[in-house]
């Protein structure tokens, strides 16, 4: 009786565990790819006639799936769930990193200038003809010869005339992680010149080594003895 109740609690703190290790499965193996190049969009659909907005580039998305040749991805999401958007990107066009980025997406906000054209009107003086309020920017979007901006103002998404809106300069993202791989390094040519020159030196005083042995160990030759005065004697008489 005591081994089931054991075996009970067991699965039942087991089964009390599954939610956080699936959440910090899910945060471990959270995958980004980083826009590297201009003109990637974001799509509503898995359909390239399907474009919101033009992602800035240096930036990253958050992929949560595939389908076809589109990534599916998440962009913007923060505390504030309602900023986040999930879309398509172009999987040839944005490049996976095996990091996770500290600041993955642009935290970027425009002021938006609305003008009241009174024309011939006469307006009471209270009446406030321009009003400027402030919007989140997701990016850019050309519409004909006009640009837009797709930007999160008053908690809905839209777009307003860039025209309308401050000039757009938000800052790149450096954040990465490529290694660069340092050319080899070639010896200096005085390095290579006196590397020679000892060779030279050492194989010169081996061979003045070698001759003093020589010389100091070479054989004796026999001395010639010099005839003797009494023996040319000997040979006149």
């Amino acid at each position: 009786m005591k081994k089931i109740i054991l075996a009970l609690f067991v699965v039942l703190l087991a089964a009390a565990c599954i939610p956080a290790v699936t959440a910090s499965a899910e945060e471990e193996t959270a995958a980004y790819a980083r826009i590297t190049q201009d003109g990637v969009y974001f799509y509503r659909y898995a359909d390239e006639s399907a474009g919101l907005f033009i992602l800035p580039r240096t930036y990253f998305v958050r992929i949560i799936g595939e389908a076809g040749d589109f990534y599916r991805v998440r962009y913007l999401e923060t505390a504030d769930a309602a900023s986040a958007l999930e879309g398509y990107c172009k999987a040839d066009e944005v490049t996976p990193v095996d990091y996770i980025p500290e600041t993955p997406y642009l935290n970027y906000s425009v002021t938006v200038t609305y003008r009241v054209d009174a024309g011939s009107m006469q307006l009471p003086d209270s009446f406030l003809t321009e009003y400027t309020l402030t919007a989140v920017y997701y990016g850019e979007f050309a519409y004909g010869s006009a640009t837009s901006y797709y930007v999160l103002l008053n908690g809905q998404f839209g777009y307003v005339p860039a025209s309308a809106c401050s000039i757009v300069n938000y800052p790149e993202n450096t954040e990465h992680t490529e290694p660069e791989t340092p050319p080899e390094e070639e010896p200096a040519p005085a390095e290579q010149s006196f590397g020679a020159l000892n060779v030279v030196l050492i194989c010169a005083l081996a061979a003045a080594a070698l001759g003093a042995i020589y010389f100091l160990f070479r054989p004796a030759k026999a001395k010639r003895e010099e005839p003797s005065v009494y023996d040319e004697a000997e040979d006149v008489f």
